[in-house]
């Protein structure tokens, strides 16, 4: 059984009500020329199709909102592909113990100004992608519809190409995973569906008190 993990949004952990993030990128930090090469690398969608991830020379700075706590898993601004979250050095530690697909955590501050409060304990964590064929096409559901008057809908799709072409939005209902899979695998991250850990690093991290996160069992591989 694997758990896929979504951030956690609820006001009352991450201290802040936009239900997005808790600290953003602070863009004034950064040379024009580092900005552009981030921009590129990371908002710019280059390394989507990629099985490798970009080295850097320089640190990614973070702005804390306000009113923000800190959590072991820590949301951002703006979107940055395949980086999903800030991770404390002390829950990335942990995950060193377990097989983790192939990823990169790249340093990083957050602070409330360039010279208060100055946190060194977050790496930026960046995973890459698992390719289609881990996907089991045959035996994951798809559903679209269920808002306003369109009920939901179950679908199944022989592969990555005719779902592509279905007119309309699919989300994952239950997520099938191919003999291409490594399961031994205790984190990955998929094409469909997101991130997921095993039951066994899922009950690591509870032990722990990891904060920022969530479990959810709704997609099963």
């Amino acid at each position: 059984m694997y758990y896929n993990i979504r951030l956690d949004w609820d006001p009352k952990v991450i201290g802040v009500k936009n239900g997005i993030y808790q600290v953003e990128l602070d863009n004034t930090a950064y040379q024009k020329k580092d900005y552009t090469i981030l921009e590129s690398l990371f908002i710019n969608n280059e390394f989507t199709a990629k099985q490798e991830y970009p080295e850097l020379h320089f640190k990614f700075c973070f702005r804390k909102l306000k009113s923000a706590k800190k959590t072991s898993f820590m949301s951002f601004t703006p979107y940055l592909n395949h980086v999903h979250f800030l991770i404390h050095n002390k829950v990335l530690d942990l995950l060193k113990d377990f097989n983790v697909q192939k990823y990169k955590d790249y340093e990083a501050v957050i602070y409330d100004s360039p010279t208060e409060n100055i946190d060194n304990n977050y790496r930026l964590f960046f995973c890459v992608l698992q390719d289609w064929n881990v996907i089991d096409f045959e035996n994951t559901v798809f559903t679209s519809g269920g808002f306003v008057n369109n009920p939901k809908i179950d679908h199944k799709f022989s592969d990555e190409n005719e779902m592509k072409k279905f007119n309309g939005i699919v989300k994952v209902k239950t997520l099938a995973l191919s003999k291409s899979f490594d399961n031994s695998l205790d984190f990955f991250l998929t094409r469909l569906g997101g991130l997921f850990v095993s039951e066994k690093l899922k009950s690591a991290l509870e032990a722990y008190g990891a904060t920022g996160i969530k479990f959810n069992n709704g997609e099963d591989a």
